[in-house]
């Protein structure tokens, strides 16, 4: 079945455990992203920790497997809007003084200017450097729920700062939106920023969570 009929959440998550098993290789690192129609990126979210934690139905056509070198492959989901008010920035952007005098540009300004990299390293010192996930391609690493950070920060800038802290493990990130001659929509904005990730080219709609 070509990536173009087969359901695109299946096709992520197929993708992140040929990435993991060495399979397949990507750009700099092994990200993959697929777009989400934003009105049921929780119900995905949701499909994908069940995924996560314990494979099964059509969706985890796939049992535990080992890459080329024989290496286990593990697969850890995180929820980004849990490790948002873990943030600095977020603690910051509630303590800037009493509601009535706090100004919005303020609060997000500071959420634009620092959250991506706070977020990622929170997420490294949480998950890789606790060991429950390995910094190399074997472990797959899906971070979800993406949209409640918008608008202060977007998966472009996410995977900048995992490229740029040398993250090796596989990542795979559903963003709400879509992709527009390669660009990513956030939101279905404006398309203004390219990354060189693997993009699944079709967008899950509610339809496809029907037979996953």
């Amino acid at each position: 079945m070509s990536e173009t009929t087969k359901n695109p959440l299946v096709a992520f998550t197929d993708e992140l455990v040929d990435f993991a098993r060495g399979e397949r290789r990507g750009i700099r690192n092994p990200f993959v992203m697929v777009p989400v129609e934003p009105r049921i990126e929780h119900r995905v979210t949701n499909r994908l920790e069940a995924w996560a934690s314990a494979p099964e139905g059509r969706l985890a056509d796939w049992e535990d497997v080992t890459d080329t070198s024989g290496t286990a492959v593990r697969i850890t989901s995180v929820r980004l809007d849990a490790l948002l008010p873990q943030t600095t920035a977020f603690e910051t952007s509630i303590d800037l003084g009493p509601l009535e005098r706090v100004e919005t540009a303020a609060v997000e300004d500071t959420l634009e200017r620092n959250l991506a990299s706070e977020l990622v390293e929170t997420l490294i010192s949480e998950h890789i450097s606790g060991g429950s996930v390995t910094n190399d391609r074997s472990s797959v690493l899906v971070l979800l729920g993406l949209g409640s950070l918008y608008p202060f920060t977007r998966a472009s800038e996410l995977l900048d700062e995992l490229d740029r802290k040398n993250v090796n493990t596989t990542v795979g990130i559903p963003f709400p939106g879509s992709v527009v001659g390669g660009r990513l929509s956030f939101f279905n904005e404006r398309a203004r920023h390219y990354y060189p990730a693997h993009r699944i080219g079709n967008k899950v709609t509610e339809g496809y969570m029907t037979d996953v």
